[in-house]
C-alpha cells in the first residue's frame, strides 16, 4: 500500500477511529496521491524486470566495424589547363589514401568547384544462422548533421535520419533495415557535406577522431551496444567496391577529367578555393596507388 495512505490511516487509527472509518474518510487528493505512488512503484518494478531480461537474454553474434574518411573533389586550374582534383583521407590514421593529381603547383594553380564530405562507413555482419528483422542501428558521432545522407550496398534496403543531438554536440543518426539475412554483411555509408563546424572538429581532433558509438535493436534482440571495431580504411573501401560491383578484387573507380579552357571561358574567373582544401596528411603506409583506386579518363 502507498506510504501516504498508510501514514494517513495510522494517524487516524491512533486517534481512536476504526480502520474502516479511516478508509471511508480518505480524501480524493489522498487517494490520487496514493495511486500515483503505486503507479511509480509498479513502473520501477517493470523497469527492473526489463533490465534484468535484457542483460540475461543472449544477443545474436553481430559484428560492427567502422572506418572514417574525409573526401574532396573539385578542379585545379593552371593557366588554361583544368584538371579534376580528388583526395581521400583516412581520419582514424590521419593519412592520405589517394590524391589526384599527386602534386599541386601552389604558386601557379588555383582550386575551383571544390566540394568536401565526411564519410562514416559501417560494416554490419550477421554471422549467425538467424534472420534479423526490423533492425535499428543508432550511430552517435559529431560527424553527422541534418544534411547527412545514407547509402547502402545493394544487398539490403536501408533508411536513416538524424534523431537527436546531445548537449555535448554528439548527433544520433538512426538507420532502419527491414531484414538482414543469416551469414550476410552490409556496408552502410553516411555522407555529410563539410561545413565550417565539421572543419573545426577535424582541425581540433584530426589525429584522434573518435570511433562512433553504436547501439542495435531488432525483433530478436533487446537494445544493446555491440563492440565497434576499427576497420582498415583501404580494406573497407575494397570490400564496398566488391559488394557494389559483384566482382572479386574490384577497386574504387574515380572519374577524372583533364581539359584545356578557351581564353574566353568563364571558368578562368572562378574563385580560388585553395584555402578550403583538407589539411595535408602523409600517405598511408598501405592500400595506396593502383591496388585501391583506378583513375578513369585521366588521359582523355
Amino acid at each position: 500500500m502507498p506510504a501516504v495512505i498508510i501514514k494517513t490511516l495510522s494517524s487516524r487509527k491512533r486517534s481512536g477511529i476504526s480502520t474502516r472509518e479511516a478508509i471511508r474518510r480518505l480524501t480524493l487528493g489522498e487517494m490520487f496521491q496514493g495511486a500515483a505512488e503505486l503507479v511509480a512503484i509498479l513502473s520501477l518494478f517493470v523497469a527492473i524486470i526489463v533490465w534484468i531480461i535484457s542483460r540475461l537474454q543472449p544477443h545474436p553474434d553481430i559484428h560492427v566495424g567502422v572506418a572514417l574518411y574525409a573526401y574532396e573533389r573539385g578542379f585545379t586550374q593552371d593557366g588554361t589547363s583544368k584538371t579534376t582534383l580528388s583526395q581521400m583521407q583516412d581520419l582514424v590514421s590521419n593519412c592520405t589514401l589517394w590524391k589526384f593529381p599527386p602534386t599541386l603547383q601552389k604558386n601557379r594553380s588555383k582550386t575551383t568547384d571544390l566540394h568536401s564530405w565526411v564519410l562514416s562507413k559501417v560494416r554490419l555482419e550477421n554471422p549467425s544462422g538467424q534472420h534479423l528483422t526490423n533492425l535499428r542501428m543508432g550511430v552517435v558521432s559529431r560527424l553527422h548533421n541534418v544534411s547527412t545522407e545514407l547509402s547502402a550496398t545493394p544487398n539490403v534496403e536501408a533508411t536513416g535520419r538524424l534523431e537527436s543531438t546531445s548537449q555535448d554536440g554528439l548527433h544520433k543518426y538512426v538507420i532502419s533495415i527491414a531484414a538482414l539475412a543469416p551469414h550476410t554483411s552490409v556496408i552502410l555509408s553516411l555522407q555529410t557535406p563539410m561545413n565550417d563546424n565539421l572543419r573545426r572538429v577535424l582541425s581540433q581532433e584530426h589525429v584522434t577522431v573518435r570511433i562512433p558509438a553504436v547501439f542495435l535493436s531488432a525483433d530478436q534482440v533487446w537494445n544493446f551496444h555491440p563492440t565497434v571495431t576499427p576497420i582498415n580504411a583501404s580494406t573497407m573501401l575494397k570490400a564496398e567496391a566488391e559488394m557494389r560491383t559483384g566482382k572479386r578484387g574490384a577497386v574504387v573507380t574515380e572519374n577524372v577529367e583533364i581539359k584545356t579552357l578557351e581564353s574566353s571561358d568563364r571558368d578562368l574567373l572562378a574563385e580560388d578555393l585553395s584555402g578550403r582544401l583538407l589539411p595535408v596528411a602523409p600517405h598511408c603506409q598501405e592500400g595506396t596507388g593502383d591496388h585501391l583506386v583506378e583513375f578513369v579518363g585521366a588521359n582523355e
